[in-house]
Order: structure tokens, then C-alpha cells, then sequence
């Protein structure tokens, strides 16, 4: 009966190893876009990262706080607040 046992065993190499499900026969399968994704998304964040961190962007966030801080306080109207800061985006 233990030959019959082991017999089997070495005989069926079990669900999903070699019968095109599993991760050796069936192709190359998700294996390959996970690796993709992943470094899609590392390098497209670092991306972002480099993006928000420029000297540009920060000049631009700067003077738009300084504006908002000034019609906070009633320095300008709405209007020269909507002005500026158009011109800034480069809208005007």
C-alpha cells in the first residue's frame, strides 16, 4: 500500500503545477504585469515628487499665498485677486 501511496505521488504532480494553470505552464501570466505596474507607479510617483518640488511650481505657490493673504486682509478686491492670479498661471 505504500508503494501504491508513493506511486501516486510522484505519478500526480498535483492540481495546478503542470497541468497549465499553475505558475509553470500556461504562459507568462500575471507575473509580468505586476513587475510593470509596480514600477510604473514607483517611477510616475518620484514623476509627481520632482513635479511638486520645482523651483517654478514653488515661486508660483508663493506668490498665490502672498495674494491670498492680502485679500484676507482687505488689500485687494476679488477681482484684482482674480486678475493676478491668472496672470500668474499665465492666463492673462
Amino acid at each position: 500500500m505504500l508503494t501504491d501511496v508513493a506511486g501516486f505521488v510522484y505519478a500526480h504532480p498535483g492540481p495546478g503545477w503542470a497541468d497549465g494553470h499553475g505558475p509553470w505552464g500556461g504562459g507568462a501570466g500575471w507575473w509580468l504585469i505586476f513587475p510593470a505596474l509596480f514600477w510604473l507607479l514607483v517611477l510616475s510617483s518620484v514623476g509627481y515628487l520632482l513635479y511638486r518640488r520645482s523651483p517654478t511650481r514653488s515661486a508660483r505657490s508663493a506668490a498665490e499665498r502672498v495674494l491670498a493673504e492680502r485679500f484676507a486682509r482687505g488689500e485687494i478686491e476679488a477681482e484684482e485677486l482674480k486678475q493676478r492670479r491668472a496672470v500668474l498661471r499665465g492666463k492673462s
